[in-house]
């Protein structure tokens, strides 16, 4: 492991890593993960930008939920006892939810304030990270999100919600563009009786 990927360790351990788990929140590397009922997952991840040296280097949030139903629907693939990040149903980037609302790195350099830096983390993840997450813990609460995403994503979120007319629209929609995803959607929405059979 690299130097400044220890130091990224380190500002995580600072404060980050108490005040997870003080939420309910698991570690494993630099991930921590709560599950809730039904085998929802809320997660939130560390990067580290794949650019770091060790004299300049970025790193940033990531935020996720994993709904079960949701994925069994539209993921691909497997997902691991503990889903990550990518294997989420919605997923935001801490960035976007602080007021600025565009995509946040913090740089760590050899003469940064490492406190500073973990006090920062700790306080955006308390301020902008954790209340996303509990707003969005259930399918309901998370229907905009949801239908914000992929259009996979949002006619499974309006099957789940008892919207087949709003789901097969949807279907309809990306069949009709021609799009790559044409012959998916048409599979989809048969196995989903979207569609005449």
């Amino acid at each position: 492991m690299s130097e400044i990927s220890k130091k990224i360790d380190e500002i995580i351990n600072m404060e980050l890593k108490a005040l997870m788990k003080a939420n309910g929140f698991k570690k494993k590397a630099r991930n921590f993960y709560k599950e809730l009922d039904g085998g929802v997952f809320l997660l939130v991840n560390v990067q580290g930008s794949r650019y770091n040296d060790n004299q300049d280097a970025q790193y940033t949030v990531n935020l996720g939920v994993f709904f079960p139903e949701i994925y069994e629907m539209v993921g691909f693939g497997n997902v691991g006892a503990i889903p990550s990040v990518p294997d989420c149903s919605i997923s935001k980037r801490i960035g976007h939810l602080k007021p600025d609302k565009t995509d946040y790195w913090w740089q760590l350099t050899p003469a940064s304030n490492m406190q500073q830096l973990a006090t920062d983390l700790s306080s955006s993840v308390e301020l902008y990270g954790l209340p996303w997450l509990q707003s969005n813990s259930s399918i309901s609460n998370a229907s905009v999100e949801l239908k914000g995403q992929n259009p996979f994503t949002a006619a499974a979120t309006a099957i789940i919600e008892g919207n087949r007319i709003e789901a097969a629209e949807i279907i309809n929609k990306i069949i009709s563009k021609g799009s790559a995803a044409k012959s998916r959607a048409i599979s989809w929405g048969k196995k989903y009786k979207l569609l005449e059979a």
